[in-house]
């Protein structure tokens, strides 16, 4: 007896897919960032396009007005990001040509060699943000009891 192939529906979308690979996701340069970090990494994620446009030409005020953050929050997360190792500068800013600094993913391939991987590198020294939130007190839960029931 033959077996039926079961028929793949694959969603299909416009404008492509991002991706963080798992390996990425459970290092510690990865988990020693915030959740601002994060979202300014997506971001970048987004920006990138392999073979066509792999430098990502960001200054802070842009990138805080495209996801709703403080300008000065934009920078505090790029030169976290570059510290961490997932991302480094490729050029600086112009004021007289009118240019924002571009930065590269290192986890990802640039101008057809290999991801660098800087972010391997990385030792978490001190506290992350994880560490930093309050643990649930184990306290015993308190009931009411409504008019008219037993």
């Amino acid at each position: 007896m033959s077996r039926r192939r079961r028929k793949h529906s694959e969603v299909q979308r416009r404008n492509g897919f991002m991706q963080v690979h798992r390996e990425i996701y459970d290092s510690p340069a990865y988990r020693s960032l915030s959740f601002i970090d994060r979202a300014v990494l997506l971001h970048l994620l987004y920006h990138y396009i392999p073979d066509r446009s792999e430098v990502i030409g960001m200054s802070n005020r842009r990138l805080a007005r495209e996801i709703g953050i403080n300008k000065d929050t934009a920078g505090r997360a790029l030169r976290k990001l570059e510290s961490v190792g997932l991302i480094r500068m490729i050029e600086e800013s112009d004021w007289y040509r009118g240019t924002a600094r571009s930065y590269r993913l290192t986890f990802m391939t640039y101008q057809g060699a290999q991801p660098t991987d800087d972010w391997a590198a990385f030792q978490n020294e001190g506290p992350t943000t994880a560490d930093k939130v309050t643990p649930i007190t184990r306290q015993p839960r308190r009931f009411r009891r409504l008019a008219g029931s037993n």
